[in-house]
């Protein structure tokens, strides 16, 4: 029997990889696991991706760095010789510092409880006959060279049992832990609710701390927190905005889509009034408030001119008594720069303002606008919702620094297909997670990334009635990405159906892919991926399906 090995169908960076992949796997052990293109993140050295790792059971773990070409040392320095020229290389730094950093990951993770990981670095020159050492860091028991490919796994195996490593195998069965916290495990049935529970309840405890934050800035009356999707802002501005209207401020709490402020009303339900915002909306639901009405339902000119202008107008004429003293706006990058007077205009000229905003989620390209206020920065890279192989695949997206703390989830997949039959295959996909895989129906989404899913479209022609769907216990939700921002479920059927052209397909991505907690799935041709100008998110996708 084979070694077991992930992906199934590996993405090879190059030819390299491929060969030493391709030894390994005739050589190994059926017990032991090759893996290919590992992606964490590390709090020191930031994204870290192995080329290779092998996980032997009883006797550890080796990191393998591969370097393609002709490899020799001179001058004090390794070089590599390509088609592209020669270049001075680091293989042995890189190699130990892969290392350290996978055992940094695991022993970091708050459910691994076996210590300190056994592992070695080796680094292979595929494509160099290696006769002895490359330099005083790559002594030639390191070296995988081109005639040591036969036996590599042999290799591995004898250099894990030296007994110079010192770090002991951990204990018990540990090689399932460990793929657990790399690439998750796939779903069960009966194994679903309590895995997402249990997460959950890990989130909220990490969440729960960002209460602090909150309190380093009680005494600071206007402030913006920035930060990736699933960093906790819209729990920071719903308590933010509970504690500013327990303190007597007439808080308005807006969003500007309906699903969060329906979310931030649910949330705060049970609270003491005095704990409740005055207001708790949309921008255009305070308009409607005051009598700001387009002439039409589908009237978007309206809200980029004559009704905010309208808005300030009528906001003017407020009695003192009954104007804002307090402003905490979550998705502030999606409020037009003619929308902040208006929205001012309602306040007291000190009232206090707190904006939570995450600009690589502006899907609106053109709504970009900050109000021209003096706002105290405060910046926020922890991910505490989103399962950490969804973090890795959409990490390529964005330029923001984010480290993943919710631990793990279940391995991301992607569906290719045509572009007609993204719906159909995304039905599917929705169907089986509740049918056949154990998810409940409340636990999944289908999102679509330009026109409306039919079932969209047949049940939100009554507004409340379609969002009241979204916290039904039983039932699938169907939304547009746009429409779901702010919003969460544990598992999103992302379907790829194509992108408006105002919108930055890399936004609307990024803004669909981070909705799931635990399981992503994504449904799309591979062209409509390649939109987003990054060929790292395909492979990661692809590799995810393997």
């Amino acid at each position: 029997m084979a070694a077991q090995t992930w992906p199934q169908r590996p993405q090879f960076a190059n030819d390299a990889e491929q060969v030493v992949w391709d030894a390994l796997r005739r050589g190994l052990r059926d017990v032991d696991v090759l893996m290919q293109g590992v992606r964490f993140t590390d709090p020191v050295d930031g994204e870290v991706e192995l080329d290779l790792l092998v996980l032997m059971p009883d006797l550890g773990a080796a990191i393998i760095e591969i370097k393609g070409g002709h490899i020799a040392f001179g001058d004090g320095n390794v070089r590599q010789t390509r088609s592209d020229g020669t270049h001075v290389i680091h293989p042995a730094d890189q190699a130990a510092k892969e290392r350290r950093a996978f055992m940094r990951f695991l022993e970091h993770q708050p459910s691994w409880s076996r210590g300190r990981m056994r592992a070695i670095w080796l680094v292979a020159f595929p494509q160099t006959h290696v006769t002895g050492a490359l330099g005083p860091a790559l002594r030639r028991e390191v070296i995988l060279g081109k005639d040591d490919l036969p036996d590599a796994a042999g290799i591995i195996f004898d250099r894990l049992r030296d007994p110079a490593i010192g770090d002991r195998v951990p204990p018990g069965d540990w090689v399932p832990d460990a793929l657990e916290h790399l690439v998750g495990t796939i779903d069960k049935p009966g194994e679903i609710q309590a895995r997402a529970a249990q997460r959950l309840r890990h989130v909220e405890q990490l969440t729960a701390h960002q209460a602090a934050l909150l309190s380093v800035m009680r005494h600071v009356p206007r402030f913006e927190v920035t930060g990736s999707a699933g960093t906790g802002k819209t729990w920071l501005a719903i308590e933010q905005a509970r504690r500013w209207s327990a303190a007597g401020e007439r808080v308005a709490f807006l969003a500007y889509t309906r699903g969060v402020t329906e979310a931030v009303r649910r949330a705060m339900a049970d609270l003491p009034s005095k704990e409740v915002p005055e207001f708790i909306g949309t921008f255009f639901q305070l308009g409607y408030r005051w009598g700001a009405r387009a002439d039409g339902p589908d009237d978007p000119e309206f809200w980029r001119g004559r009704g905010p202008a309208l808005m300030q107008l009528m906001a003017s004429q407020l009695d003192v008594d009954t104007r804002f003293t307090a402003f905490v706006v979550d998705e502030a990058q999606d409020f037009s720069d003619s929308w902040w007077p208006a929205l001012l205009a309602s306040g007291t000229p000190d009232a206090k303002v707190a904006l939570f905003r995450d600009d690589e989620q502006a899907v609106f390209t053109e709504r970009r606008g900050r109000p021209d206020l003096e706002l105290v920065p405060l910046v926020l890279e922890e991910n505490l919702r989103n399962a950490q192989q969804i973090v890795e695949t959409f990490r390529p997206l964005i330029t923001a620094e984010v480290l993943s703390k919710a631990g793990p989830g279940f391995p991301v997949e992607f569906i290719p297909c045509e572009a007609d039959h993204v719906i159909g295959h995304a039905d599917d996909a929705a169907a089986a997670l509740v049918e056949e895989r154990g998810w409940l129906r409340e636990h999944v989404a289908l999102l679509t990334t330009k026109h409306r899913h039919p079932v969209q479209v047949e049940r939100d022609s009554d507004k409340a009635a379609y969002w009241a769907d979204l916290w039904a216990s039983d039932d699938i939700f169907y939304s547009t990405v746009a429409g779901f921002k702010g919003l969460e479920r544990a598992a999103i059927v992302l379907a790829v159906n194509g992108f408006h052209d105002d919108l930055d397909p890399r936004h609307v991505l990024y803004a669909g892919m981070s909705r799931a907690r635990d399981l992503l799935i994504v449904v799309s041709p591979a062209e409509f991926i390649a939109q987003a100008r990054d060929d790292r998110l395909l492979r990661r996708l692809q590799r995810g399906a393997g």
